[in-house]
């Protein structure tokens, strides 16, 4: 049974993961995705890229941005603004998620 920990909640969305299985819940405006740790960091290099990257031509608040999730058919559609805020959250998470990996390994070498 999973045993969550928040990496990020705002009024945006929010991450958990299970300290267990180390599963990721993610939520951004209206949809959740469930995401392997793995397949979490190579959707935050995704949505990082394509918010460095923004079209100059697509309105702020224009649905234009399709973002592939690790699930077939399965797509999120959001706003330059958006891709921006989720890029925010990612980077967060990522930061914190590598913070724990090198504490996880510090205390495994003392053991």
């Amino acid at each position: 049974m999973c045993n969550y920990q928040t990496l990020y909640h705002s009024s945006q969305g929010y991450v958990i993961r299970c300290a267990h299985c180390k599963g990721i819940q993610m939520a951004f405006g209206t949809s959740v995705v469930n995401l392997a740790p793995e397949e979490f960091f190579c959707f935050a290099d995704m949505v990082i890229r394509l918010a460095d990257n923004r079209d100059p031509l697509y309105q702020e608040n224009e649905k234009s941005i399709c973002l592939p999730l690790p699930a077939d058919h399965v797509m999120m559609l959001l706003t330059p603004a958006e891709i921006s805020r989720l890029a925010k959250m990612v980077m967060e998470v990522q930061a914190l998620l590598e913070a724990y990996a090198i504490l996880d390994g510090a205390s495994h070498s003392q053991g």
